[in-house]
């Protein structure tokens, strides 16, 4: 069986959280969902907060996309979407780098 960690070094060596940020600010509402739930994930495990949160680029890239998603929320709200987006902010919050 494959661990979670192992799983989120090959998606993080696919680039695939600037796809993420990608279809989190393009996306129609699923796509957005799916996305933003993926970066969650990632999140949620100590190598891909670390990996996040050591590179400032992407740290700040996450930190903006997410906050972007926020605003237009109060044009199309979907609260599905905004469980994600705030559970994405509690995994950058445990970072002890503190972002």
């Amino acid at each position: 069986m494959v661990d979670d960690t192992e799983v989120i070094s090959f998606l993080i060596s696919t680039e695939i959280i600037p796809k993420c940020l990608c279809a989190m600010e393009m996306g129609c509402e699923l796509s957005k969902t799916v996305a933003t739930f993926i970066v969650q994930k990632i999140l949620l495990d100590d190598v891909g907060l670390n990996y996040v949160c050591a590179i400032s680029k992407i740290s700040f890239e996450v930190i903006q996309v997410l906050g972007n998603m926020v605003g237009a929320l109060a044009d199309q709200p979907s609260s599905r979407l905004l469980k994600h987006i705030i559970r994405c902010y509690l995994c950058l919050s445990d970072n002890p780098r503190r972002i």
